[in-house]
């Protein structure tokens, strides 16, 4: 019984352990959260490259913050971004335009739980989306 009992605690342990999440390898710790700039392709005026912006981010955010005026948004925590739920992990996006609306500043910010506290950092996936998104739509093609 007793080695029935310890074989039963082990296979529950190999089990739970299987449950919990990986680190994402995207996932990167930092205490800033670092920029990347683009700029707005010629042509492209500002309604247009807003209107942009924030259909990218709305197909696969909820949008938490949205101010026109100023050029700035800011998507909810997605706790999804992997493709599964994951409790312990969550990312959102935000973009800013520049006061002359001639470019646009893109962060990714994402947060691991480590099982007692929420580790600050970016998610380089999504960065590298956003970034080729943007490019793709309203930013400059490099020369």
């Amino acid at each position: 019984m007793r080695k029935t009992g310890c074989l039963s605690a082990l296979a529950l342990a190999l089990v739970l352990s299987g449950c919990s999440t990986a680190m994402p390898t995207s996932f990167s710790r930092t205490v800033e959260t670092g920029w990347t700039s683009i700029e707005v392709r010629d042509g492209v005026d500002f309604d247009r490259a807003w209107e942009t912006v924030f259909g990218l981010l709305a197909r696969d955010f909820d949008i938490a913050t949205a101010m026109k005026d100023v050029g700035y948004v800011q998507t909810g925590w997605l706790h999804t971004w992997s493709g599964v739920y994951q409790s312990d992990y969550k990312v959102r996006a935000t973009v800013k335009f520049a006061a002359d609306k001639k470019s646009l500043q893109v962060r990714s910010e994402a947060w691991l739980f480590d099982g007692e506290t929420w580790i600050t950092g970016t998610d380089s996936r999504l960065t590298s989306t956003l970034k080729t998104d943007l490019m793709g739509t309203v930013g400059r093609t490099t020369r």
